[in-house]
């Protein structure tokens, strides 16, 4: 099989976005070039990879066992790039990023200090909840992530890099707002407006709740931290958050901390990468920075 490169670029794209179009855009390219690509690969290979259902597509089983190498190809030959890279310094390259949203604020801030000391170095940055991060980091998509604890299952290496204390908020005019050591029970009569299943706060949230045998009487679920906020501020119910998201809102007085007991509910956020997947010497650089920066420790 004569397969290039730019085949396997599109093939993985593809395969990404289950979509023509969209890997299209993606690569900066024309819908029927990359059409015309995936049908002279289909061709190399004699078996198709995509199955076509009137407008979606899906991948056929040899398509999924296929993405498998085309993934391990690219990334031993970016690891081999990378390589070159490290003998000659680490003045330029590529950074992957992906970022759990409860950090957005505090990644745009690492990175914009990262890049006045390297600022050769390009970095594609992307927020995105829980479950996309971690898929991200095993397409290899990103060399590193920003989040909150990792799955302990997986081929992870990790390091904490500030604590993450979260905080119940209720709109300023709450009734609760003036009360002091507010019980749990007390807490969950109310509505709550909270993260979706699989996000690291309302993992956190859940298993207070689980450990004294409580649950919540109503509840709304909302997956990013800013629409939280603004369902709180108009008084569509509580919210658990990073204090680190709110500190604006709370100086401003749009919402308030209530005194919980048993909160703030401690946690960490951690940077991320795969164990055994040769970390581009950006990223090396990258990671030794947010760790050794003693200002993104609590």
């Amino acid at each position: 099989m004569n397969i290039t490169l730019r085949q396997i670029n599109i093939f993985i794209e593809v395969a990404n976005h289950l979509s023509i179009t969209k890997a299209a855009n993606a690569l900066f390219l024309t819908q029927p070039a990359v059409s015309m690509q995936m049908k002279q690969l289909e061709n190399m290979i004699d078996l198709p990879l995509l199955n076509h259902i009137g407008k979606k597509i899906s991948l056929t089983q040899a398509g999924e066992e296929f993405l498998k190498y085309c993934i391990r190809i690219k990334n031993e030959l970016y690891a081999a790039k990378e390589l070159m890279q490290e003998f000659k310094g680490v003045k330029r390259g590529t950074l992957n990023i992906s970022v759990a949203s409860t950090l957005s604020h505090f990644a745009v801030h690492t990175i914009k200090k990262f890049l006045s000391l390297h600022p050769k170095i390009k970095i594609k940055f992307e927020v995105n909840n829980r479950y996309t991060v971690l898929e991200n980091l095993k397409n290899s998509t990103a060399d590193i992530v920003l989040m909150g604890k990792p799955p302990l299952d997986q081929d992870l290496e990790f390091s904490v890099i500030k604590e993450n204390p979260l905080i119940v908020i209720a709109p300023a005019n709450h009734k609760l707002k003036d009360q002091t050591n507010i019980s749990l029970n007390k807490l969950c009569k109310h509505t709550f407006v909270i993260r979706e299943k699989g996000s690291g706060t309302r993992l956190a949230f859940n298993s207070l709740l689980n450990t004294n045998n409580l649950k919540l009487s109503e509840y709304m679920t909302i997956n990013n931290n800013e629409s939280i906020k603004l369902c709180v501020e108009a008084g569509l119910g509580l919210g658990v958050v990073s204090i680190h998201t709110t500190r604006s809102n709370l100086r401003n007085g749009s919402i308030v901390q209530l005194d919980v007991d048993q909160f703030p509910i401690i946690k960490q956020w951690y940077i991320v990468n795969r164990k055994s997947y040769h970390l581009p010497a950006v990223a090396q650089v990258f990671r030794d920075f947010v760790i050794n920066q003693t200002l993104f420790r609590a």
